[in-house]
């Protein structure tokens, strides 16, 4: 039995033992503890008591083999720092770890923290608030360098699609002709330091090149009739370089595609259930935003009337469901700004309102996130035009007006035509001046008479229009003078469309003008003492 050392540290937050290498995988999890806490020193050759038991035949091969262990099997990468040191002359593996800048890592996939002096497992919810503090320090997954990547390993098709797109879009104000491929490569930032990045692998690597280099990299796509349907009619996996099929995959979509009639007066308007643009956006929108961290493939699932697009990774930290038109932020920046220079995307960080603006443009339901959660984002794109007077409208504004209407426009006459409170804007003002909605009351929008006009529903028009304001002030004379008094109930009765704070507005202008007057008390509104309001 070899000796304690006295000298030595008791086994705490910062210091393990492991009595042999036999350990190696729990030593694995005390590193991540370590670097996930406060850094530590791991010993291979100590008993938990600090008795030195050593480790025999070590040599440079044992300690390479460890190192590339826990540099395998830890994510975010972990280089320790390996020593063999002698404690009682014997031989004994020392590992340094510092703490970590990186919020968290984990070994075999699985999370670990230093607690006193034990590893325990990390608790779920502070590893998804670490997971999260990460992705949010490292938001260009893509702009990072792939390990044993090769220019071979791009597909030439997709390097001449790339120039082609280039050259057609505008964007990129080179000679591109005078460019190597290589020089290209990075003056687009896809070569880095002799480097591809991720970036250029997702966008123009081989089949073989990203099956080996990131497999999960791919689009499935599946085709039902309905969602009862219990057969799948169809199912393709596309992989490769997104520069390689990009368009094949509209043209499967659109292989399904069912035309749909829009009437225009005597004519009769052809549209897509599904439109070009707004598919293209949301598969764009996948590839620039999914979260390259996981293991997963993006869904592209086609029924006969919806569209339902599945990627990897939940909405960017900031953006969420209800601010996602508004809040623009960006996962994989260098993937952005490529398919940008090529024409991709229109304007970076648009596409999920361009794919608004066309839904509603057409009388379709908006696009749909309600299903997106911390895991996935999901959007719905509804094939079926359900508002054909909408659609009508919106085409018959831009033929009248000269003008298309913005997405900002389209969202918020789509909120009025639902019945929907809007909050008085520069859009809301612009649109009452050209006309296309109207203001009744205290901030009360509809849409305008044209509409009604063009979808023969002028009875719904004065009903949603209401009263004018002398028109209620005389409703409130008639029954003040039919009644001899009218109390709070009775008034509200009588307007049931306005609040009592309009009522009560119209009720003050009316005394003003000296047309009537409230007798009682103000603060009873019931009972014999209640106070009423009396025609003069």
């Amino acid at each position: 039995m070899h000796g304690i050392i006295s000298g030595m540290l008791h086994e705490s937050e910062t210091v393990e033992y492991k009595e042999s290498l036999s350990e190696r995988d729990e030593g694995g999890e005390c590193i991540v503890g370590f670097a996930n806490k406060n850094g530590g020193e791991l010993y291979f050759g100590v008993r938990n008591n600090k008795e030195v038991a050593g480790i025999s035949d070590i040599t440079e091969k044992t300690t390479r083999e460890l190192s590339q262990l826990y540099v395998d099997n830890t994510e975010p990468k972990i280089i320790p720092k390996i020593e063999v040191i002698k404690l009682s002359g014997l031989n004994v593996i020392k590992i340094t770890i510092s703490k970590s800048t990186t919020p968290y890592h984990t070994y075999k996939r699985k999370p670990f923290i230093r607690v006193a002096s034990e590893t325990k497992a990390m608790p779920q919810d502070e590893y998804q608030r670490r997971l999260i503090a990460y992705k949010e320090l490292n938001q260009d997954f893509s702009a990072k360098k792939v390990d044993g990547a090769e220019l071979s390993d791009l597909a030439p098709k997709a390097l001449i699609e790339l120039r082609g797109l280039l050259k057609s879009s505008g964007r990129f104000k080179v000679n591109i002709d005078k460019l190597s491929d290589e020089q290209l490569l990075k003056d687009l930032q896809l070569l880095q330091g002799g480097k591809l990045t991720i970036a250029a692998i997702v966008l123009l690597a081989k089949e073989s090149a990203l099956s080996r280099l990131m497999p999960y990299v791919e689009i499935r796509y599946s085709y039902k009739i309905t969602e009862s349907d219990t057969r799948t009619q169809d199912i393709e996996i596309f992989n490769g370089g997104y520069l390689l099929y990009y368009n094949k995959i509209w043209e499967k979509i659109n292989a399904r595609n069912l035309t749909l009639s829009v009437p225009q007066g005597m004519l009769i308007r052809e549209v897509k259930a599904f439109d070009e643009e707004s598919i293209r956006e949301a598969i764009n929108n996948a590839i620039i935003h999914r979260d390259y961290y996981l293991n997963e493939s993006i869904f592209v699932s086609q029924y006969q009337q919806r569209i339902e697009i599945k990627s990897p990774g939940g909405l960017v930290g900031g953006v969420t469901i209800e601010n996602i038109l508004d809040e623009s932020k960006t996962r994989n920046k260098l993937i952005a700004d490529t398919l940008f220079k090529i024409e991709f995307v229109e304007h970076l960080g648009n596409g999920v309102n361009l794919m608004f603006k066309n839904q509603l443009s057409f009388g379709k339901n908006p696009p749909n996130y309600s299903h997106t959660n911390q895991n996935n984002v999901k959007v719905e794109l509804d094939g079926k035009i359900t508002d054909v007077d909408f659609a009508k409208y919106v085409f018959n504004v831009a033929n009248k007006k000269n003008r298309e209407l913005s997405d900002k426009e389209l969202i918020l006459l789509n909120r009025i035509k639902e019945n929907k409170r809007v909050n008085a804007s520069y859009i809301t003002d612009n649109m009452l001046e050209i006309g296309l909605i109207e203001k009744v009351g205290y901030g009360k929008y509809f849409l305008s008479r044209n509409y009604y006009d063009d979808t023969n529903r002028l009875g719904e028009y004065t009903r949603n229009r209401g009263l004018s304001k002398e028109e209620n002030k005389m409703l409130i004379l008639k029954h003040l003078k039919s009644f001899d008094k009218g109390f709070k109930k009775d008034l509200i009765q009588v307007l049931p469309s306005l609040q009592w704070h309009q009522i009560y507005r119209l009720l003050l202008e009316l005394r003003k003008d000296k047309k009537i007057d409230f007798i009682g008390d103000r603060r009873s509104h019931s009972g014999k003492k209640a106070g009423y309001w009396k025609s003069l």
